[in-house]
């Protein structure tokens, strides 16, 4: 069997498993069907279901057509083909003329690979994965004490409620701080349309991390489907399943921001001792950091090559972090959360807080030219419908749900929505067949370049990172291009290190609202980001080919991967030049490339032009009296940092 001659240790371990894998057929399992449809309704919204319903239908049409005969080239029902053809079929469409079969190829790819991989039929010993953290319910848990936090509980005869002086729409980065400033003088109420999870409720399995943290379980995909999107929702929001990575905008922003936006604040001392302020509290920096083995491979080849390395401060309290686990929530909360901090203090000094509630939209007086907030009008566990009053509504709900929720309001300024910015991401992996890696232990984003990150001489570029790989976040990231291939890349998974290439955007996409009123995402790459991503690539490419690993895979699906020879080194071969020269004219085509997103900011930017901005310098809407917008969707551009900081 193929599979038995690949060069990884779990091979030698498990050569019967590895025999079961290799003969493993989905097609048998009779309850995968039915874990697809469930995936389906958590993660995709009504008009992506018509999408999917539609072409189903049609792949499954016994009446000949023109478009499966030509476009998708097969002669009958998709589900009378063998399991061969089926394959050949699928791999056929990734390299098809025609985009919207290049969509059916990854859109299908992707869902199949992740239903398997969340839950991967007892097959995650075969790649050396162990699934929830082996330290989760030890010592290191159960010797911490966490805060505890009461919600309110809204009895079925209130229906308007007129009780406090602000209302604050989301607990995340942004939510939290202000809660934890604004309840020392005045009665807030924090609005969370997620759940809360205490730490014993972590169990740090992939599946259910993302059903309980994740926006849409995880499966968040762009308006076109061509990019995933990770973002949290819960309590806490993006600080529960961060990755510790804490980073001030770098000057060169800041001057941006003051320069073109009429931001001067970003410039001034204020800013500066804001800024020491929040890293003293979170007991930020890097004196205790222990990189794992990707990251240390990040450093090793970057110094090899005359390239820029640096440690990336960690939101840790100071304290030796190694929580692989951490995109899953931290079950030990070393990670300085939102919960752990600001909405702590927030509740020490009587704020209340409400979960599981939809704000469906905001409460305006309109009387004559001027407009003035009176509060909200919320959806609790989905039944009851309960109006909010207060005199000031801060709306921080992210960059996907704060300007969905002021379109559906009613405001009209039409920066609203505009100008996202999501670090898009790109990936390439290395194999060190020697080495146990384990990318998804110990500290997750400890390491950095910035050896890209000036590409077009005007500070917009991409830094080289690790990510948080388990096995969920590996398929989204290399594409699927063969039933061998999948497989025998998983049974490499211990031995991989990938590195991330984030791109500072400085294009931008847009969030729409559906017929509902929930947001859509739409972006698309630019040809200018997508040269500061292939740049990026370029660069991991030659970083890992200097740290030594023996095969390199990009995230381009027409691209096979580089094997070493032996006695070759890369830097001074051929083939090499070759593989980056493929790399670099093939690009970043639509449906051939696997990208994504796990930050986004810039939909409400902030300025002093109501012509360019959504909101004012002190985050107050243009149109809206005591309205404001506090996260990351205020930031004028891409941050090229995570921008929970901000």
């Amino acid at each position: 069997m193929i599979l038995l001659n690949t060069n990884s240790s779990v091979v030698k371990k498990f050569p019967e498993k590895v025999k079961e894998f290799g003969k493993f057929d989905l097609s048998q399992q009779i309850n995968f069907t039915d874990r697809i449809i469930d995936r389906l309704l958590k993660s995709a919204p009504p008009y992506k279901l018509k999408q999917i319903s539609s072409v189903l239908k049609n792949l499954s049409s016994t009446k000949k057509s023109l478009i499966n005969s030509k476009i998708l080239s097969i002669q009958k029902p998709f589900h009378e083909l063998t399991q061969k053809q089926r394959e050949h079929t699928f791999i056929k469409w990734s390299t098809s003329q025609y985009a919207s079969v290049r969509k059916i190829y990854k859109s299908f790819t992707m869902l199949i690979c992740a239903t398997f991989w969340l839950n991967p039929y007892n097959f995650n010993p075969v790649i050396g994965y162990p699934g929830a953290d082996p330290e989760a319910n030890g010592s290191r848990f159960s010797s911490r004490n966490f805060p505890k936090y009461n919600f309110l509980e809204i009895s079925d005869h209130d229906s308007d409620i007129k009780e406090f002086d602000t209302i604050i729409i989301g607990s995340g980065a942004g939510g939290s701080v202000v809660a934890a400033r604004l309840a020392r003088m005045e009665n807030v109420l924090v609005i969370e349309k997620g759940h809360h999870y205490d730490q014993c409720d972590l169990s740090t399995e992939q599946q259910d991390g993302y059903d309980k943290l994740y926006e849409l379980s995880g499966g968040m995909l762009t308006d076109d489907s061509n990019m995933y999107v990770l973002a949290g929702s819960n309590f806490g929001g993006g600080t529960t399943i961060g990755w510790s990575a804490f980073m001030e905008p770098q000057y060169f922003v800041r001057e941006e921001w003051a320069k073109n936006f009429g931001l001067p604040y970003f410039m001034e001392d204020e800013y500066g001792n804001a800024m020491k302020y929040i890293n003293a509290r979170l007991g930020t920096n890097t004196i205790n950091i222990i990189h794992n083995q990707s990251n240390q491979t990040l450093i090793n080849g970057c110094k090899k090559l005359g390239l820029h390395s640096d440690n990336i401060p960690q939101n840790t309290a100071s304290i030796t972090h190694q929580c692989g686990w951490c995109s899953f929530g931290c079950k030990y909360g070393e990670k300085q959360s939102a919960t752990m901090t600001w909405l702590n203090e927030a509740k020490s000094n009587n704020a209340k807080f409400l979960k599981n509630c939809y704000v469906e939209k905001i409460l305006i007086d309109k009387d004559g030219k001027s407009q003035k907030v009176m509060g909200v009008e919320v959806i609790i566990n989905n039944i009851k419908r309960v109006k909010i009053h207060a005199k000031r509504v801060v709306v921080s709900a992210g960059a996907i749900h704060s300007p969905a929720l002021l379109l559906r309001s009613g405001l009209k300024n039409k920066n609203i929505g505009r100008n996202l910015h999501v670090h898009p991401i790109a990936a390439v992996y290395g194999v060190f067949p020697n080495k146990e890696i384990k990318t998804y232990s110990g500290t997750i984003m400890s390491a950095i370049s910035n050896a890209t990150e000036n590409v077009d001489g005007e500070n917009y570029g991409a830094k080289i990172v690790v990510g948080s790989h388990h096995p969920g976040f590996m398929f989204a990231n290399f594409p699927w291009k063969s039933n061998l291939q999948h497989k025998q890349l998983m049974l490499e998974y211990n031995n991989i290190v990938p590195l991330m290439v984030i791109t500072r955007d400085r294009e931008g996409g847009r969030i729409l609202t559906d017929e509902n009123g929930k947001p859509r995402l739409e972006y698309k790459l630019s040809q200018h980001d997508s040269k500061s991503m292939v740049a990026g690539l370029l660069t991991a490419v030659r970083i890992l080919a200097a740290a030594g690993a023996t095969k390199i895979g990009t995230c381009q699906t027409v691209i096979d991967d580089y094997i070493v020879e032996n006695g070759v080194n890369p830097l001074n071969d051929p083939k090499f030049d070759q593989f980056l020269n493929k790399i670099k004219k093939v690009g970043i085509p639509t449906y051939q490339t696997c990208t994504g997103t796990i930050e986004q900011m810039s939909s409400c930017r902030m300025g002093d032009d109501p012509n360019k901005s959504a909101v004012n310098p002190v985050g107050e809407a243009w149109e809206v009296e005591n309205l404001y917008v506090a996260d990351s969707s205020v930031l004028p551009t891409a941050t090229g940092v995570p921008s929970m900081v901000c």
